[in-house]
C-alpha cells in the first residue's frame, strides 16, 4: 500500500481488511502487508489521521507482488508526489499486479504505467484523466477494471471489491464469498464486479 500526504484512509484500510481476513482464512500470511510512505514516520491522510509507514520509498529495494495506489480528495498538478511517481515508474514494470483506487489512477498515469492501457477512476475524475493523459484509455462505468496486470477501481467501496478480485485469483470464489459476507452488506454480487479487458 502506497501512502502519500492526503491519501484517502478508507482506500487503504478497506483493502487491508480484505487481505487480513484472507490471511486468517488461509491460516497463515498469504498477504504480507506493507505501508510504504515517502519518508520514515507517519503520513497524514485526508481526514487527518496519521498512519505510520512500515517502510519508505528510499529504503524499499524489494519487489512486491501487489502494489496498490490509493486516491486522494483531490489530485493536484503533475509536480505533486514526484518521488512516488518516480518510484512507481521503476517498480511498476516489475510488479505482478499493479492497482489504483479512485484517482490514484493519476499517479499510475504520471508514471507512464497506463499508456495505451485501460484504467477506471472515480466518475468525477474520468474526463480530467482522459484529457491530461491522452495515451490512457479511460473507462468511467465499471466499479473495477482489469487490463492485464493493471487493475483499477472507481472509489473506496470499489477498492474493497478490487482486493476481493485478487483474493479470487489466489484462493477462489468460496474464499471471496466468506470474506465478503464478513465485510459487506448483502447481497454480494460476486465475480460480476470486475470487468476484464481482453
Amino acid at each position: 500500500m502506497m501512502l502519500y500526504t492526503g491519501f484517502q484512509l478508507l482506500e487503504v484500510s478497506g483493502p487491508m481488511d480484505v487481505f487480513h481476513r484472507a490471511n486468517r482464512l488461509f491460516g497463515g500470511v498469504l498477504y504480507e502487508q506493507h505501508l510504504i510512505g515517502p519518508a520514515p514516520g507517519t503520513v497524514l491522510s485526508s481526514n487527518g489521521t496519521a498512519v505510520r509507514a512500515t517502510g519508505c520509498l528510499l529504503d524499499t529495494r524489494t519487489s512486491f507482488d501487489i502494489i496498490v495506489v490509493p486516491g486522494a480528495q483531490a489530485v493536484g498538478s503533475a509536480r505533486e508526489h514526484g518521488e512516488l511517481v518516480d518510484w512507481l515508474s521503476d517498480a511498476g514494470p516489475k510488479t505482478r499486479r499493479l492497482a489504483s483506487i479512485s484517482n490514484g489512477a493519476f499517479l499510475l498515469a504520471r508514471a507512464g504505467l497506463a499508456d495505451r492501457r485501460w484504467l477506471t477512476t472515480h466518475w468525477r475524475d474520468a474526463h480530467r484523466l482522459a484529457t491530461e493523459y491522452p495515451l490512457v484509455h479511460v473507462m468511467s462505468n465499471p466499479g473495477c477494471l482489469k487490463d492485464g496486470n493493471l487493475y483499477s477501481s472507481g472509489g473506496a467501496s470499489a477498492g474493497i471489491h478490487l482486493a476481493l478480485s485478487f483474493v479470487r485469483e489466489d484462493l477462489g470464489e468460496n474464499a471471496v464469498e466468506t470474506i465478503a459476507r464478513a465485510l459487506l452488506a448483502p447481497p454480494y454480487r460476486g465475480s460480476g464486479d470486475m470487468r476484464e479487458i481482453q
